[in-house]
């Protein structure tokens, strides 16, 4: 007798609370060289490891979420249907993103969010269903992506119109930039490990004990932390410098 479908599977908001913690840490680190002028470089080495590490782990996720959101909707609706679920929430999503350029230009217009990693995750949402029922095929894509995308890292062209693409001006800075090339070669990864690893809605591996679950309460409330620390983070380092 095969096993039910899984409503949650508690593994992925268990790595989802590691990416939290992950990105907390990290921004920490970041919002006190920034702001606070510790001697910390966020942008080399170890810092920029995990800071790599982070957005690759949340961009796999979604890659893999993406998945199991589409074969549970697709027992019930078209595939046009699916479509429209996915460019919905990729909507939604764009929307958060947009106003987080809004906030972040008011507080710096030098270096605010242009296309960071929410708008990232957001297009990259939008664009999924083209590549959905290439399945194992998505490894190939997905890595021919990066290659490219680093490949062409360090072009500048003489316009902002083609940062989501990874093409930049001379002189671009940003607190946050994640273009699609090669970072969506990186969710196709996703779904491709989503195909592999979640057939059918049904586990591939051990369940993990259920006293975790506490530990992945975080991971699924991952984006409304992602909007809340960094004003948290950047209201407690103002007030204990204040008392220092």
């Amino acid at each position: 007798m095969s096993n039910p479908p899984v409503t949650r599977f508690i593994e992925l908001d268990l790595l989802r609370t590691l990416a939290v913690v992950m990105m907390i840490v990290y921004h920490a680190a970041f919002d006190l060289s920034t702001y606070f002028r510790f001697s910390i470089d966020p942008f080399r080495g170890g810092w920029w490891l995990l800071g790599r590490a982070t957005v690759t782990l949340f961009l796999l996720l979604a890659g893999i979420s993406f998945v199991i959101s589409w074969e549970r909707r697709s027992q019930t609706c078209t595939f046009f249907d699916c479509c429209l679920h996915a460019w919905k929430r990729a909507g939604q999503l764009l929307l958060i993103a947009l106003g987080i350029s809004a906030i972040t230009y008011v507080i710096d217009p030098e270096t605010f969010v242009r296309f960071g990693a929410l708008h990232a995750i957001a297009v990259s949402i939008a664009l999924l269903p083209l590549f959905r029922r290439l399945r194992e095929w998505n490894v190939l894509l997905g890595s021919a992506i990066i290659f490219f995308g680093h490949s062409i890292a360090g072009l500048t062209v003489n316009t902002s119109l083609l940062l989501p693409l990874g093409l930049k001006p001379p002189a671009f800075a940003s607190v946050d930039y994640l273009p699609l090339l090669p970072w969506f070669g990186v969710v196709l990864l996703g779904l491709a490990l989503g195909d592999i690893l979640y057939i059918r809605l049904r586990r591939t591996a051990s369940l993990p004990p259920r006293a975790l679950s506490v530990l992945a309460m975080p991971g699924r409330h991952a984006l409304v932390i992602y909007l809340i620390h960094q004003p948290i983070l950047l209201t407690l380092f103002a007030a204990l410098a204040r008392l220092a």
